[in-house]
């Protein structure tokens, strides 16, 4: 009986570590490239567009890993995470779907990536835009 539940609470704990490990589907070739490192560079938008959010400091960066997980980090110190999916989503900025960020409580913002920049777009009028750097 011992036996039994020592596999039992095993095959659970190796049951969690595959799930962990389990990639994101991303939706366009284009969203692959979301994967990694990202140093904050400024912001734009808000109710004047002169920008002025306080959501990333100056010595803020991002990481995102292909298990959907979004991390913020203030220096070198983890600030938050939280899961994340890549979908395709309605934007107030085109009139064609964007590659969006999903989180688990169903809001999103959408991101566009050209050469090693990447612009990750508040999904509400007077929001922000945030530009970040690939590290």
């Amino acid at each position: 009986m011992n036996q039994m539940r020592t596999t039992f609470l095993f095959l659970l704990f190796l049951s969690g570590i595959l799930a962990s490990c389990k990639k994101i589907t991303t939706p366009t070739d284009e969203s692959k490239k979301l994967f990694g490192s990202w140093t904050y560079d400024g912001n734009t938008g808000g109710f004047t567009g002169a920008g002025g959010s306080n959501r990333f400091s100056v010595d803020s960066s991002v990481e995102f890993t292909e298990s959907g997980i979004f991390k913020v980090y203030v220096g070198s110190v983890q600030q938050s995470q939280k899961n994340f999916t890549i979908e395709l989503k309605e934007s107030i900025y085109d009139v064609n779907p964007r590659t969006a960020l999903v989180y688990d409580n169903g809001e999103y913002e959408t991101f566009q990536i050209f050469n090693d920049t990447l612009y990750l777009s508040d999904e509400l009028y007077d929001g922000y835009t945030y530009r970040f750097i690939r590290n």
